[in-house]
């Protein structure tokens, strides 16, 4: 199994110049050879392969001779990521790639361990040519090392991700227990026993969205560029990262708990894009980062050998009656409680929606569809 592990790292001023060359150096070869592709194409009608590219960077070392000095892997993999760019946007699954910028919040090159050039001794790890630098974790980083992204959030903060090869997975013990769980705004999760889990740290999001808000209304105050610029926008930087962080921590521990406690979890497949359209739940919805619990919850499951189910996204399960089957055409989402005018049962909605969700998923493993 690979798994990456993201620590931070406290280099020193020499080891930051060396960061900050190597992101430059980076950006200056994809954009060099984003123009040559275009040029040879317009010309030639011809395309410049990822071979034909690693050539002429041979070449270019030669009259920049500044390229030298820093991580010649990470130059390579500035290519690779222009080649996946552009096998993308033939694909259409992306734009056509554009170029790199210093004004990014985030830089970040990528480097590869070969012949153990980059390894671990306590709480420092070697890069090449950077040397030791100290890092910080509470987890326990394992398996084979296959490469490191080096990473300058915009908060000014320098973190790595360490993907490991060979890692060995925590599957739980199979047990006969499976769960149906809701996502919602008013309830953040709602489990088909009743359980009710909040939003967690609710109270400390909302104070770090005011906060966003009051230094944005400062930013467009600025002048752009200035010193007092910069300052604000890394202040939104801080805050932004501070409320991930926080989202990021609870969102693993709810997971953990989902996946040690059920075998089965069935969720259903939410239309995001569709549901922002909607301008009176669009910023809730958005405060809630449905997707990233999800994706995690995902990671969760695969990690500990736990099945999740995603139910279709146009499955009725709020305005279906769990016991009788009854279709609500009336129901609305001001409406939390309803009662089922076949069988008579007074549902909470959210309740409700869970209980389907999880009857539809075991469906689903019965007609071996996982």
């Amino acid at each position: 199994m690979y798994k990456s592990f993201v620590v931070r790292i406290y280099p020193d001023e020499v080891q930051e110049n060396f960061f900050t060359n190597q992101f430059g150096c980076c950006r200056f070869v994809f954009n060099t050879f984003l123009d040559a592709k275009k040029k040879v194409y317009t010309e030639n009608g011809e395309y410049l392969s990822f071979y034909d590219c690693s050539a002429m960077l041979t070449e270019l070392k030669k009259s920049k001779t500044w390229l030298k000095r820093v991580d010649s892997t990470g130059l390579i993999e500035s290519l690779k990521n222009l080649e996946n760019a552009f096998n993308r946007f033939f694909n259409q699954i992306s734009k056509y790639p554009r170029h790199k910028t210093k004004y990014n919040p985030v830089q970040s090159y990528k480097t590869n361990n070969i012949n153990n050039n980059i390894r671990i001794n306590g709480k420092f790890i070697r890069l090449p040519k950077v040397g030791w630098i100290r890092f910080r974790t509470h987890q326990k980083i394992t398996g084979q090392i296959q490469s490191v992204t080096v990473k300058q959030k915009a908060s000014g903060k320098y973190f790595i991700s360490i993907l490991c090869k060979n890692v060995t997975r925590h599957i739980f013990k199979s047990n006969n227990r499976s769960c149906g769980i809701d996502l919602g705004i008013s309830r953040f999760v709602t489990i088909n026993t009743g359980e009710i889990i909040p939003f967690p740290q609710q109270n400390k999001i909302i104070q770090l969205d005011k906060k966003i808000r009051r230094f944005q209304r400062k930013l467009s105050k600025k002048e752009i560029g200035s010193k007092n610029y910069n300052k604000i926008k890394k202040k939104i930087a801080i805050a932004y990262e501070k409320r991930h962080n926080i989202l990021d921590y609870h969102f693993y521990k709810i997971a953990q708990r989902l996946t040690e406690k059920y075998h089965v979890i069935s969720m259903e497949t939410l239309n995001i894009k569709g549901m922002l359209k909607n301008s009176r739940l669009s910023r809730s919805i958005q405060e809630k980062s449905w997707h990233m619990f999800t994706r995690i919850l995902e990671q969760k499951a695969y990690e500990h050998g736990r099945k999740l189910i995603h139910i279709d996204q146009w499955y009725p399960s709020s305005k279906t009656c769990n016991n009788c089957q009854y279709y609500n055409e009336d129901l609305t989402l001001n409406n939390r409680t309803w009662t089922c005018t076949q069988c008579g049962n007074k549902h909470d909605r959210d309740i409700n929606a869970a209980k389907n969700i999880h009857h539809e998923g075991l469906k689903k493993i019965k007609q071996n569809h996982y």
